[in-house]
């Protein structure tokens, strides 16, 4: 694993020790709730999905309330009903 990946999920570790049930399914929700399909996932590595949940993380803490969806995240949530 890229070693500033691992250095990163380390940081964000929570202490749940539960063990999932699913690993592999909730990796996937994990991945449709940013917004990536299973067309981008085709194309994306393990490392390069993992990035972008470290940034979506580090996105999140740094924004003090809601933000409004814009049209595209509008679209995007009428696109999976």
């Amino acid at each position: 694993m890229d070693e500033k990946v691992f250095d990163e999920l380390e940081k964000i570790k929570t202490n749940n020790n539960e063990e999932s049930l699913f690993p592999e399914h909730e990796f996937l929700i994990s991945c449709l709730r940013i917004g990536l399909r299973l067309e981008d996932l085709k194309f994306l590595t393990y490392i390069d999905v993992l990035k972008m949940f470290i940034s979506f993380i580090g996105k999140s803490e740094k924004q003090d309330g809601t933000r409004e969806a814009t049209q595209e995240d509008i679209q995007n949530l009428v696109a999976r009903m």
